[in-house]
């Protein structure tokens, strides 16, 4: 009888294959394939936001500086396919491509107004404090929508003793937005741990509980719509620990349904259909 004996996160790992390695058999087939949809909402540090570029007549540019940018909070929808293979029994090397759509809501805090030097201190002078005066004007938040496309891979270790299996892995992801106005890269660490609650003719379930440390470094920059020569720039972190649950069903030792949710500042329901062969 075929037997599940390892999980790879947010992609699954099926059935047990016909070939071994120095008399190690592969845990399962050693191809496989999933789509995953991802809802996902994240909070994360803005390090710097400002806009440049503003003109004012044809003499007069301005500028806005935010002075204590606070924070963010994204929220996408993300499609993805993901191929993978194993290499040895217990290392699986993985490929995933997919798109997204984001909505970001930045809390920018208080703006600086600067204009640029017009070589006449006094005029320069006047100019500065009309420029504390348009300050108290300027939003405070505001909201971004994007669309994108993702692309990455990495490495997964996994196993499986006596029902009881667990897992290590690093993903590497590159996102970039359309019309090159933002990139973001994100490296996620993620360790689990689970229970084969029920395994029979084929079928299996499995829970377990995990955690997940993630690094992202984003920028998002580019001109404004409608405002020729104005453009803005917003730089972002997010470095978090984050907690998950999740249930792993394996039907009729070739197809698979993975539930998978993590929450904290970083908040994602996944939902991954594979096959493998």
């Amino acid at each position: 009888m075929k037997r599940v004996t390892g999980l790879l996160f947010l992609l699954p790992q099926l059935v047990l294959g016909q070939d071994s390695w120095r008399g190690i058999p592969y845990p399962m087939n050693r191809w496989g394939v999933s789509v995953m949809g991802v809802k996902q909402t994240e909070k994360g540090n803005l390090t710097e936001a400002s806009v440049s570029g503003i003109k004012i007549g044809e003499k007069l540019t301005a500028n806005v500086d935010f002075l204590k940018p606070e924070d963010l909070k994204m929220d996408a929808d993300v499609q993805i396919v993901k191929v993978d293979y194993f290499v040895l029994p217990f290392l699986n090397l993985y490929a995933i491509g997919g798109k997204l759509e984001a909505t970001a809501q930045f809390n920018l805090g208080r703006a600086n107004v600067n204009f640029d030097s017009t070589g006449k201190p006094g005029l320069d002078g006047l100019l500065g404090a009309v420029g504390d005066g348009i300050a108290e004007y300027v939003p405070k938040s505001i909201e971004y929508k994007s669309e994108g496309k993702l692309y990455g891979g990495g490495a997964l270790i996994a196993g499986e003793y006596n029902r009881i299996f667990s897992s290590l892995q690093y993903t590497y992801t590159r996102i970039e937005m359309d019309g090159d106005v933002a990139a973001k890269s994100a490296e996620v660490a993620a360790g689990r741990v689970g229970y084969v609650v029920y395994r029979n003719k084929g079928y299996s379930v499995t829970p377990y509980l995990g955690a997940a440390y993630q690094k992202t470094e984003s920028s998002l920059s580019g001109p404004i719509p409608g405002l020729e020569g104005v453009n803005y720039q917003f730089q972002m972190e997010l470095e978090k620990v984050t907690p998950s649950v999740g249930v792993f069903t394996v039907i009729n030792d070739s197809f698979t349904v993975l539930v998978d949710y993590s929450f904290g500042d970083r908040e994602t329901l996944a939902i991954d259909l594979g096959y493998r062969f």
